[in-house]
């Protein structure tokens, strides 16, 4: 019997007055508190009509209610699913549509967005607006039966969706033991994260990241500051007065942090924030230029580890690059790092990285044609990433395999292109795609956001003199903003689309 319920009333016990989690709309809950917030969620959704056994997807911002609504339907028995907000209706409604639940449970910011995506089911599905999202203040109510059969460590724990970067979003489940094993990994790692300790999160609840976040903290007894969005200027603030120790962000705020901070101690008379706290930064979910990473350790100071994982292999990195591997003289930065503790890591067919782990992958929910498409005969999880190991065990990732051109016949990796065009000064940000060529079957378009005065003539020729000509964008088009997810990564499928309106692109 070892389940996030558990791991809650655990830490409630033995830490009833510890400060467990606070947001920015003011909410704060001691351990002793969240799990007497979890109780009254559960009976208010058996209230409700929601059994055990039922799906139940949560739309909702970040906020600590969030975490009880989540905690609640999980001790009532429940399935939670957590839905990206961020999402247009019509993905939502599809998400809805594959997940069939009995209920979708939102706040108040997103109740509409709710309410039009389940109007577009076949069968009627209750919204229930802020029930359960409140966070323990109301009238006390008795828990129903602990669903013992639910709370092991094999079963799912929580949905949470793809991000449909290149193809329809699928669902996978995240099971008990998935989400403990990646915390006892971390706890190992990094001897800070101790009852007490201090963490802030802007990430996406929604998302394996910042649900792994979460877990990670309420193990280990900290404290977690939820954030409901992300501003650079804000979240400095957070850092430096909180006395931040431990925080987890993407490659994109890494990027926005360190010009904060940079920012904050230029000028005659600048006192830059108070960092002295920050012990540690975790970050992954995308790529991360090598300079971008060297110039963020040398402005904030404070040790970084990367963690490269996937929503389908849930929590536990893959690999990790940790804190000493940061140094640039140890020529690493460019790595994911080595197979973490539980992984067995090969390169299969054109590099492609396949991972087997302690514990078997649940695959997709109710989608076992998906799951078979990614799963070996052996075991092995296809991640659709294309690496390189070295001879010491450490992984590149060299691009992701749909994102590969293939033109004329030959492989062209999308972030070696961008890695170049990066380079020239009138790039501020760069994606690669392959776009239909009657000749080569496919050729390379470069879509950049270009500062004052690209001339993309210029910049074609600029990329000749240093790629092959099979790699060198034979097209570029200027945009104000590459369309990313909520992780950060390019949403290439929404490039893309415009040039193959109406024709099959297949690449595997």
């Amino acid at each position: 019997m070892l389940s996030l319920v558990h791991v809650l009333e655990w830490r409630a016990a033995i830490h009833p007055e510890q400060v467990a989690l606070t947001d920015d709309r003011g909410a704060e809950l001691t351990y002793a508190g969240l799990a007497a917030a979890m109780n009254q969620a559960a009976a208010r959704y058996a209230a409700a009509g929601i059994k055990p056994g039922d799906l139940v997807t949560i739309i909702a911002r970040n906020q600590a209610g969030w975490v009880t609504a989540m905690f609640g339907l999980i001790r009532l028995g429940a399935l939670p699913a957590a839905v990206n907000w961020r999402l247009a209706e019509p993905e939502v409604a599809a998400l809805l549509a594959l997940a069939q639940p009995s209920a979708v449970l939102a706040d108040a910011d997103c109740a509409a967005l709710a309410g039009r995506a389940a109007g577009t089911l076949d069968a009627a599905v209750p919204v229930l607006k802020d029930l359960g999202l409140e966070t323990g203040n109301g009238t006390p109510a008795s828990a129903p039966e602990r669903p013992a059969e639910r709370l092991r460590g094999p079963e799912p724990a929580i949905l949470v969706h793809t991000s449909g970067t290149t193809g329809r979003p699928k669902l996978v489940p995240l099971t008990h033991q998935q989400l403990i094993a990646a915390v006892v990994f971390m706890s190992l790692e990094v001897p800070e994260a101790a009852p007490g300790a201090r963490h802030l999160s802007a990430l996406p609840l929604f998302h394996v990241a910042g649900l792994a976040n979460l877990s990670y903290v309420l193990f280990t007894g900290g404290h977690l500051h939820v954030l409901g969005g992300f501003d650079p200027a804000a979240f400095v603030d957070e850092l430096a007065s909180r006395q931040i120790q431990l925080t987890q962000l993407v490659p994109t705020l890494i990027q926005a942090v360190t010009a904060e901070v940079a920012a904050r101690g230029q000028g005659d008379g600048a006192v830059p924030p108070d960092l002295s706290h920050l012990v540690e930064i975790v970050y992954g979910a995308s790529p991360i230029r090598p300079d971008v990473l060297e110039r963020a350790v040398t402005v904030l100071g404070c040790r970084f580890r990367q963690n490269y994982a996937s929503s389908e292999t849930g929590p536990l990195p893959i690999c990790s690059l940790p804190p000493d591997d940061h140094d640039p003289a140890r020529g690493r930065l460019a790595t994911a790092g080595r197979p973490s503790l539980g992984w067995e890591v090969r390169l299969g067919e054109r590099g492609e990285i396949q991972v087997r782990g302690a514990f078997p992958l649940p695959g997709y929910w109710n989608d076992p044609d998906a799951s078979a498409a990614v799963l070996t005969a052996d075991g092995f999880y296809r991640t659709g990433d294309v690496g390189v190991m070295d001879a010491d065990g450490y992984v590149t990732i060299v691009d992701r395999l749909k994102d590969v051109v293939i033109s004329g016949g030959e492989n062209v990796f999308p972030a070696e292109v961008e890695a170049v065009l990066l380079q020239h000064a009138g790039v501020a940000d760069a994606a690669v795609i392959g776009i239909p060529d009657d000749r080569w079957g496919e050729t390379v378009h470069a879509v950049v956001v270009g500062r004052a005065g690209l001339d993309q003539a210029e910049l074609v020729g600029w990329a000749r003199e240093r790629l092959a000509g099979f790699k060198c964008p034979t097209s570029v088009s200027v945009v104000s903003e590459l369309p990313r997810n909520a992780t950060g990564k390019v949403l290439r499928a929404a490039l893309r689309e415009p040039f193959w309106a109406g024709r099959d692109r297949r690449v595997s």
